[in-house]
């Protein structure tokens, strides 16, 4: 697809459905009991940072009182993210939601959510009515906490939420309105990649697989990963985490397997240019050498002013293709399709997963084919480890140019199909013994075997750049890991390596012995900078004063907000500019903070904030609270990856800062390994819940602080001894006995 409309993320969690049950519409089915008595099924244990173990003797009391545990501890972000997903985000946050919500109405969201819902399997209907039912149990339990839109939940919402997230994910930038203009949402744009490793038995001293789940997400609002233990008597036993509003989660681990999602870029979607020249009717476009006609509407959307609420109303149109998203001309419109916007169900295809109990089911999962993108790291008691480039990507006339919109028309560019599971890359235990996606290529997953680019269609991968540094430091570490332990992998989890520095600081040596032959002056200057960076162990502490020296430089030179990989232009063949870019680093950290050599710790820090929807937001204040963070820039190739605020006033906050906040990195982590009995350790980067009265609104953070993660409770017994409180939703205390063993899995269908 056109690189202004495709972006680099798609969201763990998008549940969007139009499949019909046997062909025959169904009725959305009724409650066979009230909520009170579904509430009275399930038991929420709380271990000792909050996280919510949940167990129920059916799926469905399950995800009722997942969503009710989602409630307790984020419901204003639970709300918020419904908010977004039904197109009424202006509604709530004024003019800024407006993009969003004409992206909403354009691809008919929620009419067509609500039309689909009756077209569900009865099960799918079942667990979607669950998730909603637990939510507004949640706000009838506690009159106290005040919705701001949404009074109600329906089980219809599910479907939108998953199709809206697609949206704002496939959506670099759209022009609904009179000009370009960014998502709503600036979260989604900055989750900027995932870090992900399976180690093979032959590097491990038990012999047994291990697994590294690393995504980097907003810190604040729309993003933010909740981690959470479901176990149903009808099967499911899975730890792991999801986006807040997802009924089941996303990425984690069974008794048998596991596995965590990094972002990729397969070509999901496609432009075509659309042209209305019919001078007899408007809405006639070109096809096939005759016209089809358009489809155009009006609806509405409600702003949020100083005044109240203002309404606006607005004309939609669409083609066969999809609709109409820009308008080149007057004549010339550009429209847009999503590969199975409203076919994919990824919690259908999330329930068979959760039950898999080895790697032929997991891709009997994968291979349905519900989720649109996402590089799928994986890793099994048997010993296996796989990495799949996952994608639902459409089957297309390799004649044309795919990155560019197409002639809408030609037939010739209609899709033909969807490729299968077996033909997308993928790598299965190779002799490396590790598998690792840090947002590269597929092509770069070993530094051995690996797939390889001329076996796939070109229009099947998209990703940018052939081996980003973080894929680079990942494989540089895993090679040299022999005889790893869980303890090991754990420490590795946090490792502060810099290969820019590392590689590119040697470099910077040999070019400064020639900048004294020819611009002594200069050198003289810079000498006291490089020579402290040249005496570094290229690792970030908390008392390293070169590693706040080395970022302030990097940002010089790749730019100052989230950095890239690329020198900009200026510095590419002007070695001189780059030495004085050093030179105005420290001049800088030096009226900041009055010495240049100032130690990493004490500008780089966590600070929360309740209720905030986006990280541009966030009311940063260097008077509050706060604990440093090891975290540097994913660009440089660090492992332990953290962004953070730049050092200026708007739009980060009133108050002038002279700390860096973080707001983008390390959200949800787990190491895990696969023996006989599964060990794993896990963080959140905040704690278990929004309230800023709660003992776990912060706890992790001191984890996240000092590098450590916390023990993951998964068999039963240690749930029931580690729980610090039991209890039913809406009691204070268990209403009803607990399942009285592991559940065993079902086989799949």
């Amino acid at each position: 697809m056109a690189r202004c409309l495709i972006a680099s993320l798609i969201v763990c969690a998008c549940f969007a459905a139009q499949r019909g049950w046997a062909g025959e519409k169904r009725p959305a089915i009724e409650p066979i009991v009230s909520a009170a008595q579904l509430a009275g099924t399930a038991a929420i244990h709380r271990d000792a940072y909050g996280v919510p173990h949940i167990e129920a003797p059916t799926d469905e009391a399950v995800v009722f009182a997942f969503a009710y545990a989602q409630a307790e501890d984020y419901f204003w972000q639970v709300e918020d993210t419904y908010i977004l997903c039904l197109g009424r985000y202006s509604e709530a946050h004024g003019p800024q939601g407006l993009n969003s919500d004409l992206l909403n109405r354009a691809f008919e969201i929620v009419p067509r959510s609500q039309a689909d819902f009756d077209d569900l399997e009865p099960e799918m209907q079942s667990l979607c009515e669950a998730f909603v039912r637990g939510l507004n149990y949640y706000l009838k339990t506690h009159p106290e906490v005040k919705p701001r839109v949404i009074e109600h939940f329906e089980p219809w919402h599910v479907l939108a939420y998953g199709r809206h997230l697609t949206l704002e994910l496939a959506f670099r930038y759209t022009r609904l309105t009179n000009n370009y203009a960014p998502r709503t949402n600036p979260n989604i744009a900055a989750a900027v990649g995932s870090n992900g490793w399976a180690i093979g038995p032959s590097r491990t001293r038990s012999g047994h697989a291990m697994l590294f789940a690393n995504p980097h997400q907003p810190w604040f609002g729309f993003g933010q990963l909740y981690e959470a233990h479901l176990r149903s008597g009808e099967g499911w036993n899975f730890s792991g985490a999801t986006f807040f509003g997802s009924p089941l989660p996303t990425m984690g681990h069974n008794e048998h397997l596991g596995w965590t999602f990094t972002t990729n870029e397969p070509d999901i979607a496609d432009v075509w240019r659309v042209t209305f020249d019919d001078p007899h009717n408007r809405l006639n476009y070109r096809y096939d050498g005759g016209y089809r006609t358009a489809t155009e509407w009006q609806d509405s959307v409600k702003i949020k002013a100083p005044s109240g609420l203002k309404e606006k109303s607005y004309t939609f149109r669409k083609t066969h293709h999809g609709p109409i998203v820009i308008e080149e001309s007057e004549q010339v419109h550009l429209a847009v399709r999503i590969a199975k916007l409203y076919e994919a169900l990824l919690l259908r295809q999330m329930k068979q997963m959760v039950r898999a109990t080895n790697l032929e089911e997991f891709k009997q999962g994968m291979g349905t084919l519900n989720f649109p993108i996402m590089n799928a790291v994986y890793a099994d008691k048997e010993g296996n480890i796989y990495f799949l480039y996952n994608g639902i990507v459409p089957r297309r006339d390799a004649r044309f140019d795919w990155s560019k919109p197409v002639d809408g028309s030609d037939p010739r560019t209609e899709w033909q199909g969807y490729h299968t599971l077996d033909e997308l890359p993928q790598l299965l235990n190779p002799p490396e013994g590790y598998v690792q996606n840090c947002n590269s290529t597929p092509f770069t997953t070993t530094h051995g075997v690996n797939p390889r680019r001329e076996d796939f269609p070109a229009y099947m991968v998209e990703d940018k750049d052939d081996d980003k540094r973080r894929a680079k430091i990942s494989r540089q570490l895993l090679m040299a890991m022999h005889g790893v332990t869980f303890e090991d992998l754990k420490v590795a989890a946090f490792d502060t390596t810099n290969y820019w520095a590392q590689h590119e600081l040697p470099l910077y040596k040999e070019a400064f012995e020639e900048l004294k032959q020819t611009e002594p002056l200069l050198a003289a200057t810079a000498a006291p900078y490089l020579e402290h960076l040249l005496g570094w162990d290229c690792r970030t502490t908390a008392d390293s004063t070169q590693a706040a020296l080395c970022v302030a430089w990097y940002e010089a030179m790749y730019g100052t907000i989230y950095p890239g990989e690329k020198l900009q232009e200026r510095f590419v063949n002007d070695m001189p500019l780059r030495f004085k870019a050093l030179i105005q680093a420290a001049a800088k950290l030096r009226s900041i903070h009055g010495d240049w050599r100032v130690p990493w710790g004490d500008v780089y820090r966590i600070q929360r904030h309740a209720d905030v929807a986006d990280f541009i937001n966030v009311p940063f204040d260097d008077a509050l609270p706060s604990l440093p963070c090891l975290g540097s820039h994913g660009p440089m190739g660090v492992v332990f990856t953290q962004y953070y605020t730049p050092t200026i006033r708007l739009p980060f906050g009133k108050n002038y800062l002279s700390k860096h906040y973080g707001v983008v990195g390390y959200t949800y982590t787990g190491v895990f390994e696969f023996g006989p009995r599964i060990r794993g350790a896990t963080l959140s980067h905040f704690g278990a819940s929004s309230d800023p009265e709660s003992p776990h609104y912060f706890d992790q953070a001191k984890l996240l602080s000092e590098g450590r993660l916390k023990p993951e409770l998964f068999y039963r017994a240690d749930v029931l001894a580690g729980a610090k409180r039991s209890y039913s939703p809406g009691r204070d205390s268990l209403a009803i006995p607990l399942v009285a063993e592991e559940p065993a899995a079902k086989p799949l269908k």
